[in-house]
């Protein structure tokens, strides 16, 4: 069945276009990398550098971030810790959560759970002195979905939303919806809310489990396109070979709400970076 749903988001009529034309388009920024672990170095890099920019200048850093890339969390903390770089004035908000049955965030203690997951891989990765302060750790609020927009708002914008991209072209869990229920503009204007998973990310998100569905969680809160597009710039990355198709689909379809990924082209500051597998053609 996963075999079968690549196949078809795979077959996009896309096929075609060459390398040249994918990075010599004037839709949106497209950067290679060599390979996946070139995207985590980058991530960390642009991360540290942006916070030590700011520092000297006694401004505040914040940041959305994702669960999908990982990699590059604990090279940013390596990094931090090795330069000395304070995240105090660090404003970390995440795209996502999980929810259980009954409505309520997954506990930081299930496997699934990504606050879990950035406190393991980052937040207390970070020296004592260092570290994030509590307060700036941002997470979606099912009891308060309207936290993140004001944050975003008072903050005047964040610096950088990172994030990665499903193979349907969710944005965060900002999943598809028919282009005839919804148009591009309103989907770019949902903002933070509880969703139902769609079965094609439960599939994908199930690989890491051995494919065991019934692992992943079917509701989620996420924030929505308007908070990410509050942000100064977007950087997306594509770091495995699916996501060759969804490379394509981003640049060259038309923006729509059945596939979010293509309205990164309607902000100003919006750029893909993909290792050099994702540039393949696949079927």
């Amino acid at each position: 069945m996963i075999n079968k749903l690549i196949k078809e988001i795979s077959r996009a009529n896309l096929l075609d276009i060459s390398e040249d034309e994918i990075l010599n388009n004037n839709r949106i920024k497209v950067f290679v990398v060599e390979n996946i672990i070139d995207i985590y170095n980058e991530i960390a890099r642009i991360m540290a550098d942006k916070i030590k920019k700011n520092n000297k200048k006694g401004n505040a850093t914040s940041f959305i971030l994702p669960v999908g890339p990982r990699g590059q969390y604990k090279r940013f903390a390596e990094i931090c810790n090795m330069e000395n770089i304070s995240c105090k004035n660090l404003i970390t908000i995440n795209m996502d959560e999980y929810m259980d049955n009954s409505g309520n965030l997954l506990s930081e203690g299930n496997p699934l759970s990504f606050r879990g997951f950035m406190r393991k891989n980052l937040f207390d990765r970070l020296e004592v002195n260092l570290r994030v302060r509590p307060e700036n750790i941002l997470f979606p609020d099912p009891h308060n979905t309207s936290q993140i927009e004001k944050t975003i708002s008072e903050l005047g914008g964040v610096d950088t939303c990172f994030g990665g991209v499903g193979i349907n072209g969710h944005i965060a869990f900002n999943e598809p919806m028919d282009e005839k229920l919804i148009t591009a503009d309103e989907f770019k204007s949902l903002k933070t809310r509880i969703v139902d998973i769609s079965r094609d990310t439960i599939l994908m998100n199930s690989l890491k489990y051995g494919g065991n569905t019934g692992l992943i969680p079917k509701k989620c809160i996420t924030i929505g396109m308007a908070e990410v597009f509050m942000s100064k710039e977007l950087r997306f990355y594509l770091e495995h070979n699916w996501q060759s198709a969804v490379l394509r689909k981003a640049i060259f379809e038309k923006p729509t709400p059945s596939f979010p990924v293509t309205l990164l082209k309607e902000h100003k500051n919006s750029s893909l970076t993909v290792s050099s597998n994702v540039l393949k053609k696949y079927i």
